[in-house]
């Protein structure tokens, strides 16, 4: 059983529909996406998974605060964002963010083909992603979120419940921030 994020709008819409046929669809469709999300902003497999599971049955229990036909992956990365940043909270794993970060763009960059140059690259990227883990969270969860899960500035908003005018304006002070660390960094050797 494979139903797209309309399907599941219109399970919803039908007040006849089988609440568990559509949790079901829910996690079929996203359990995957949400996991990848709660594992860049927790940096444990085991906490990533306790969060998304939390996520799921935050969405189960809050069913009727959907609004069906608007944007239901966006409504359920708001959700497990806030379970995480409740994590963050409990645990003081902002460290262990940011070594998820450079973790995550060592494994995701493109290999150089000079060892020179790949050396070079590695080093770039464990200065520009220790400069990301020395940011505020709320700066953090727009960098990954933007950076690393790409998404528009719109869902951002979304799913930090704020507006994109204020979305904008962490992202700049994000990128001030590093840009400054990584000047500082690249003067001082």
């Amino acid at each position: 059983m494979s139903l797209s994020s309309n399907n599941i709008d219109d399970l919803l819409r039908n007040n006849q529909s089988d609440h568990n046929l559509i949790i079901e669809a829910m996690v079929e469709q996203y359990r995957s996406s949400l996991y990848h999300l709660a594992l860049s902003i927790l940096n444990d497999p085991s906490e990533a998974e306790d969060a998304t599971q939390d996520a799921f049955i935050n969405a189960a229990l809050h069913l009727d605060r959907y609004s069906p036909g608007t944007n239901i992956k966006a409504w359920l990365y708001s959700i497990t964002v806030n379970i995480c940043r409740g994590y963050l909270r409990k645990q003081h794993t902002r460290k262990n963010l940011g070594m998820l970060l450079i973790t995550l763009h060592l494994v995701t960059a493109t290999p150089a083909v000079d060892p020179e140059q790949s050396a070079l690259h590695n080093e770039y990227a464990i200065n520009l992603w220790a400069a990301v883990s020395r940011l505020s969270v709320k700066h953090q969860l727009v960098v990954v979120l933007r950076i690393v899960h790409e998404l528009p500035v719109s869902e951002i908003a979304y799913i930090m419940n704020t507006n994109e005018k204020t979305i904008y304006t962490r992202l700049y002070t994000a990128f001030r921030k590093i840009r400054t660390q990584l000047r500082s960094s690249t003067d001082s050797e």
